[in-house]
């Protein structure tokens, strides 16, 4: 078997070598040189270390011809492997740029030299796929114009939106793993108890307590701004009255999906994912992470016209703006309506083809109904839910009374589109930062629909273009192909997967069938078969599903003409079909695009049974990729207070958690302190064994009792079982080696944005309550009472 693989490998190489020979030939070559390196940058207020390309945030766009032959030649100067993976370009295996399963890590110091032939024209981008590189800042535009012009305008742009934190994105993903609320805090979308109150939701919150689903978010991160091309605005004053405008619109962000707005009328879209679609006007579109859309804007008769992409959540956004003189900006969207899950629900079902008589929600029918009066028209009026168009939600198994991530979802077709295989093209110059005009402005982050434009120096018009009651909000069915996508079943064999999206927000694991991918890492593809393919999304969050080195048909209501795409958005507690043929062979990554979702596991491998890696991918071990979503994360606090003081020390990944914490009175000099290692049997069950010491007089009592000599303190050895109860109320049983046994119950409250009570109790007869005040992320005032220390309060700090 070697010695033919080997053989297969050198065919493989000789079929490459002739055809780089070819390129010379019959291509154009276009060739790029790029340097990745570490410097500081200032995108919000704040200068801290970034990655670049070309000294550029984002990286520079590179230009093609449709059978241009690509020689970029990609230099790492940072102290740390890197990588450039061509999202949505068709290329050979070895160069798609994932490190350990495609392409070798490219090492500090060295150069890494891509070739391949451009088969394909349209809209794409290229960012890394090493760690958290691509938060840092790692990413770019890809432009291929087609053989033949296709579309007629006036000029284009180019404009790529992403997402920036001034955080370290490690730090991030570890107060992720910790279930710190900070980010909701920072974003004022806080679902602490007087919010949801206020809001009406009370009952509803404590339903999802009841099956351990935690607040609802739009997203996971607080970010300090949202950039369009590395600016928060961007100005194209050249732009002239009458003109036809093509905007080639990326979205590179991490974990920002935007709605599109436009204040001069209607946007038409001529391309979704690189893929020529049949030409739609809509006035709003939701870009997913990961997708592309090109389109047409009409610059009206006078005036600056805002096209605004508003974050998701209503944190913030980025702004374009065409021509010189009034203002006319976009319309502000309401935040979404966080509070209450039917109201996100009842977003979904404005102007889907809902199959209620399949319907087996937690939700009745009667009760939508009599709920639907109470739910603001604003938010009906919203996308986020109808990206999927007319999703046939046939969810005959799905039982709203389960967690989130464990519902019994079967594979139910449904329909949703996508954009198409074709590219498009144009003889305009594409403006970059420099020749567009931009100009950065300090926009405050904190509450964009509050926020002023920093307009002052522009005259503001009274009565700008405000959003009709025809609106037409974009929804995935709208995508038509111009050529059949179909495939012809009877030819090539289909085979059906049921992938189940889900996850865990309470140790933030992302996962496809409750498995993340070092779990169960790949999928096995036979050349030439057909993989239909049911994503179903069991959570509340949004999923852009992307697969690597392929197009997908996203089976919509347009039938044969259902649209080609690369990613696509799956909505939460819904299901989209896709499908593809397989006939490029390699090792292909299939992730969701959030990249903290992608990093915690939500993530898999397609690989061809015939495919035969080249030898140098021998060094790099695909485990080094598997590893990524089960790396150990430290955390801890220490408080100080007035009557005691408090350790905690915290050392877990997917499965193990080890923990160490202990308290200290100082009037009575009484301590415990308990040091173990648990074992994650279930989502919710783990096993634990340890040590445990102390002084206090529960545990000196033993030997009182037995006639013995008292020690100073008393080290004994502890097994239990810990369990997260319903209300997210963590139960904890355990025996030590003196045959004593405890029980213990503890819990918290979010009462108010910034202040939790904590409190608990065991059998023991010691409990204690008090409620914490955050600061901010590392500091937080702490008061309260304890059995054994009594009152006090102080600083409690977390690292």
């Amino acid at each position: 078997m070697k010695e033919k693989n080997r053989y297969a490998w050198l065919l493989t190489i000789l079929a490459i070598s002739l055809s780089i020979q070819g390129f010379s030939q019959s291509h154009s070559v276009k060739e790029y040189w790029l340097t990745i390196r570490e410097e500081k940058v200032n995108k919000a207020g704040k200068w801290v270390k970034a990655i670049t390309v070309n000294d550029s945030i984002p990286a520079p766009t590179l230009y093609f011809n449709e059978g241009d032959s690509a020689v970029i030649h990609i230099s790492n100067a940072l102290k740390e492997p890197s990588s450039i993976h061509w999202h949505g370009i068709l290329l050979p295996n070895f160069y798609d740029g994932v490190p350990y399963l495609s392409t070798p890590p490219i090492a500090p110091g060295k150069t890494f030299t891509v070739r391949f032939v451009i088969r394909q024209h349209g809209t794409y981008w290229y960012h890394s796929h090493s760690m958290m590189q691509e938060q840092r800042g790692l990413y770019g535009a890809i432009v291929i114009y087609p053989a033949k012009k296709i579309h007629e305008y006036d000029r284009e742009y180019t404009v790529l939106f992403s997402d920036w934190t001034n955080e370290n994105p490690h730090h991030i993903m570890k107060n992720l793993k910790r279930g710190m609320e900070w980010y909701a805090i920072k974003k004022r979308q806080a679902q602490s108890l007087n919010r949801v109150i206020a809001h009406h939701g009370l009952a509803e919150r404590i339903q999802m307590a009841w099956q351990r689903m935690p607040p609802m978010d739009m997203s996971d991160v607080y970010y300090n701004a949202f950039l369009a091309n590395g600016n928060r605005s961007l100005y194209f004053p050249e732009a002239k009255p009458g003109e036809r405008i093509r905007i080639r619109i990326i979205d590179g962000s991490s974990s920002t999906f935007f709605h599109l707005q436009y204040s001069g009328g209607n946007m038409q879209i001529i391309a979704a994912d690189g893929q020529d679609v049949k030409p739609v006007s809509v006035t709003r579109l939701l870009i997913g992470v990961a997708e592309t859309y090109d389109v047409i804007i009409t610059i009206p008769d006078s005036g600056r016209y805002e096209l605004r992409a508003t974050a998701q959540d209503g944190s913030g956004y980025a702004s374009l703006y065409f021509g010189t003189g009034v203002l006319h900006p976009a319309p502000t969207l309401p935040r979404p309506d966080i509070f209450h899950m039917e109201g996100i629900m009842m977003e979904g079902m404005a102007g889907m083809k809902m199959k209620m008589d399949h319907m087996n929600m937690y939700i009745s029918q009667k009760r939508m109904n009599r709920e639907m009066p109470d739910i603001q028209k604003a938010y009906l009026d919203r996308e986020d839910i109808q990206i999927g168009g007319s999703l046939s939600m046939q969810m005959p198994g799905m039982d709203m009374h389960q967690k989130h991530d464990e519902m019994d979802m079967p594979a139910t077709q449904m329909d949703t589109t996508q954009p198409m295989h074709h590219m498009h093209d144009m003889d305009m110059q594409t403006d970059t930062p420099s020749t567009a005009h931009p100009m950065q402005h300090m926009h405050d982050m904190h509450d964009m629909q509050h926020m002023d434009m920093h307009t002052d120096d522009m005259p503001v018009s009274s009565s700008g273009w405000q959003q009709q009651a025809d609106s037409i909000i974009f929804n995935y069915d709208m995508l038509q192909a111009l050529h059949p996508t179909g495939f012809d079943t009877t030819i090539h064999p289909v085979r059906h997967l049921i992938f189940n999206l889900t996850g865990s927000m309470w140790r933030y694991i992302w996962s496809i069938n409750g498995k993340t991918l070092s779990e169960d890492d790949s999928i096995q593809v036979k050349q030439g078969e057909i993989l239909r393919i049911t994503l179903n999304n069991q959570t509340m969050m949004y999923h852009p599903m992307h697969l690597h080195g392929h197009f997908f048909r996203v089976v919509n209501a347009n039938g044969s003409l259902s649209p080609l795409k690369h990613t696509v958005i799956v909505p939460p507690m819904r299901s989209i079909t896709i499908e593809f043929a397989a006939q490029e062979p390699g090792d292909w990554f299939f992730h969701c695009h959030i990249l903290y979702h992608m990093m915690a596991g939500m993530a898999r491998t397609f690989q061809y049974t015939d495919y035969v890696q080249p030898d140098t991918m021998q060094y790099f071990p695909i485990k080094h990729l598997l590893h990524d979503d089960n790396h150990w994360f430290f955390w801890g606090d220490a408080q100080l207070s007035s009557n005691f003081g408090h350790g905690y020390l915290s050392y877990s990944n997917r499965k193990n958690w080890i923990q160490i914490n202990g308290d200290y009175g100082w009037n009575h000099q009484q301590y415990e302190w308990m040091g173990t290692y648990e074992r994650f049997v279930t989502r919710y069950l783990r096993p634990y064994a340890g040590i445990v010491g102390s002084n206090k007089n529960e545990y000196l009592n033993y030997f009182k009792k037995n006639g013995k000599s008292i020690p100073e303190q008393d080290t004994r050895g502890v097994i239990g079982i810990r369990y997260l109860l319903p209300l997210f109320l963590n139960a904890d049983l355990r025996i030590d080696t003196r045959a004593h046994v405890r029980f213990t119950l503890s819990g918290e409250t979010w009462l108010f944005p910034r202040v939790w009570l904590n409190y608990s109790a065991n059998t023991d007869k010691e409990w204690e309550v008090h409620l914490e005040g955050m600061i901010n992320q590392y500091v937080s005032l702490s008061a309260g009472y304890h059995s054994d220390y009594r009152w006090g309060g102080g600083l409690l700090v977390r690292f």
